[in-house]
């Protein structure tokens, strides 16, 4: 997992912002995002601008699991994805 990640306890979770260049590749970086999510059946909360994406990852558990962690590594695949 990358080290944009910042690990919190309480509640257990994982924030992280993204950013970009335009408005295009931001929405094809949620579209991706869409599809790991759904795979992996656990959703982030997202809140995004024009040029930037704030993720947060809840566990649903008292401390993250590994499915928090393997949603946070699909992420920052879709981010390396689109910004390469």
């Amino acid at each position: 997992m990358n080290q944009r990640w910042k690990q919190k306890a309480k509640p257990a979770s994982l924030e992280t912002k993204f950013e970009f260049e335009e408005y295009e590749v931001l929405r094809g970086f949620l579209d991706d995002l869409a599809e790991v999510a759904e795979k992996l059946d656990h959703h982030p909360n997202l809140s995004f601008g024009r040029t930037h994406v704030s993720v947060i990852i809840y566990s649903t558990e008292d401390e993250l699991r590994d499915v928090d962690i393997a949603l946070a590594e699909g992420i920052d695949e879709c981010f390396q994805r689109i910004t390469d």
